[in-house]
């Protein structure tokens, strides 16, 4: 299980990644923070489920 400090710092960076999705035009820079996002996501939910 992750700390707070450490559930906050990803949460952040989750916001970071999905405020530079929207204002990317580049598509195929777009798919790589979409992998970013996706692979975030799938941790913060293995580790909220421990």
């Amino acid at each position: 299980m992750l700390s707070k400090a450490e559930n906050l710092l990803f949460l952040r960076e989750l916001g970071r990644l999905q405020n530079e999705f929207k204002s990317c035009n580049d598509d195929q820079v777009r798919e790589h923070i979409h992998q970013d996002i996706s692979l975030l996501i799938k941790a913060l939910l293995i580790t909220a489920c421990k």
